[in-house]
């Protein structure tokens, strides 16, 4: 016998072996191909690519076994000799079988033949030297196995663990592709994912469809000496609320990982607790076997720490290092992206809804309401805006509405609304009850000062007569507004629209003029409600109608919400503004 294993008891050696095998019990094209290069280097008549755990073995590569093992492909451990390959991390021979204390008591020898037996570990290649470390873990076994008495060469052995090196080279290429698809499918996915929460979920779909019985959560920093988990539901059903957030000084990994700053990975829950023996101390863990605590980083800043647990052991978490580290840098740069995104969504909201005016408490008899939903574009902020003016110096009766969108969809454009509206808003308290004049002189103004800007707006005069509501209004190449009659019929005031203001300063200017029934609604709106890719305006406008028409007994803020539900959904393409007036 050569390298023998050490001296060790059979429970001591079966408790060294991992919980689960790389590879199930079933025949595999290619490491049958190693198998049968074995019988014919070595002139044997069976030869093996085995993979053993606690609970058994089982031979994805296999030529020359009696059946019924040839085709089921696994044995317990009592028919195994690979198992000492494995306990020991050597290589292992026999000549004998039958005479050796260490097998001779094997099942293997009468039920599967095993006689004479060379065995030598397989050790994934470090995918960044293309080398096996001596200290990498014995993931299978390639042997040789004779029916009959025979010594074995040098030689042979040399062979046997050249055409080991090549078989574990093909399952290292295996992992690397499996690595690459990951890596590609979260790069592809992360793409899209503009919040945290988005990042939280997009990791969890990926790891969860490419890593094969994988979850995942994510912590963030809260506050200087706290994390906080985004999102349990991505954890193992049965997480307790606790874990909801960890102290950072806490004897968990996650933590550790965290004020470490490296990762920290485990084949299985026993490595787990035997590094943190007082994990549980908080709350109890749920059922997982391996996991894996990557620390996020952008450039040496801690944005949150990843954490990714298995239903079953992985004996080649250590093996995969590369992937974790890829996967860790990955996900911190879209977290740190999402972060940043946030603080700006959040400025941009804070400066659009100074630049919207809050709307008049008293209306006279006119139910008034306005909503403005940004687009899903980084800085949600752009050139749609909603104005009503109650009364004015020439009709103190009227109530003015006021929609518009200037060109451009940046800080810019909403720096140039601000001078618009406050124009506007100005000339329209000034004038009559033709809505007209205001945007002439709105005209004249932006060339006169040299404002640089282009709209498109809505001005409607509401005057409350004693024969009932009379709306007067003027289009300049805005989309048309939408009436809502109280049956549920719809008009679109869309008598030809004049230009853009900003485009001819001397443009002439027409009037229109329609009388309300009582309870009709009136909806002036920009075109981020009906403009979306692969969906014609004629057939936006339609639906706008027909949400209208459905939701007609709706209160009026009821009525702007599920307009906007169904029409924009949470972030649209482009800015939203709505204003709707409702008739009593």
């Amino acid at each position: 016998m050569q390298d023998a294993p050490g001296e060790q008891g059979p429970l001591e050696a079966v408790s060294e072996l991992a919980e689960t095998t790389l590879l199930p019990a079933r025949p595999d094209a290619d490491l049958d191909r190693f198998a049968r290069l074995g019988t014919t280097a070595l002139g044997t008549p069976v030869a093996l690519v085995s993979m053993v755990s606690r609970h058994g073995q089982v031979f994805p590569g296999s030529v020359g076994l009696p059946e019924p093992w040839q085709s089921a492909r696994e044995t317990p451990l009592t028919h195994s000799l690979c198992q000492h390959v494995v306990t020991s991390g050597k290589p292992f021979t026999v000549e004998d079988a039958r005479l050796d204390p260490l097998t001779r008591d094997s099942l293997a020898i009468p039920d599967l033949g095993v006689v004479a037996y060379a065995g030598v570990p397989l050790r994934l290649p470090d995918p960044r030297t293309g080398v096996a470390a001596p200290d990498a873990p014995v993931v299978g076994v390639l042997c040789a196995i004779d029916g009959a008495p025979r010594s074995w060469t040098s030689e042979q052995l040399g062979v046997l663990e050249d055409l080991a090196a090549a078989c574990a080279a093909e399952l290292g290429l295996r992992l690397l592709e499996e690595r690459n698809r990951l890596l590609l499918s979260l790069g592809d996915a992360l793409v899209g994912a503009r919040t945290v929460e988005e990042v939280s979920a997009t990791v969890a779909a990926v790891t969860r469809s490419e890593l094969g019985g994988a979850w995942s959560g994510l912590l963030l920093p809260d506050g200087p000496r706290r994390l906080r988990f985004v999102d349990l539901d991505t954890l193992p059903p049965g997480t307790s609320a606790a874990w909801r957030t960890i102290d950072l000084d806490a004897p968990v990994p996650s933590a550790a990982a965290a004020r470490e700053r490296r990762p920290l990975l485990f084949a299985d829950v026993a490595e787990l607790r035997a590094a943190f023996p007082d994990v549980e101390g908080k709350a109890a863990m749920p059922d997982f076997a391996a996991s894996a605590y990557l620390p996020l980083l952008v450039q040496d800043r801690l944005v949150g720490v990843l954490c990714l647990v298995w239903e079953s052991p992985r004996q080649t978490l250590e093996a995969e290092a590369d992937v974790w580290s890829a996967l860790a840098r990955f996900t911190a740069q879209a977290l740190d992206r999402a972060t940043l995104d946030a603080d700006r969504r959040s400025r941009a909201h804070v400066l659009q809804a100074s630049l919207l005016p809050r709307l008049p408490e008293a209306t006279g008899r006119l139910q008034v309401r306005g909503r403005y939903v940004p687009a899903s574009r980084e800085d949600q902020i752009g050139g749609d805006w909603y104005d009503v003016v109650v009364g004015s110096g020439a009709d103190p009766g009227s109530a003015t509405l006021v929609l518009g969108d200037v060109v451009g969809h940046d800080m810019a454009a909403a720096a140039t609304m601000a001078q618009v509206r406050g124009l506007l808003r100005a000339f329209v308290w000034e004038g009559g009850p033709s809505p007209t004049g205001p945007v002439e002189r709105l005209d004249r103004a932006l060339a006169g000062l040299g404002i640089d800007a282009l709209a498109t707006l809505v001005v409607a005069c509401v005057q409350d007569t004693t024969d009932g509501f009379v709306v007067r209004w003027t289009n300049a190449g805005h989309p048309p507004p939408v009436l809502l009659l109280p049956d549920g019929r719809t008009e679109l005031l869309d008598a030809a629209s004049d230009l853009l203001v900003g485009l001819v300063p001397e443009s002439p200017r027409h009037e229109h003029v329609v009388t309300v029934p009582a309870g009709s609604t009136l909806v002036l709106y920009t075109d981020g409600l009906i403009e979306h890719r692969g969906r014609s305006l004629a057939g936006g406008l339609d639906r706008v109608r027909e949400s209208l028409r459905r939701g007609r007994s709706l209160e009026l803020d009821e009525l702007l919400d599920v307009l906007l539900a169904e029409l924009v959904g949470n972030w649209g393409e482009d800015d939203c503004a709505l204003l709707a007036v409702r008739f009593p």
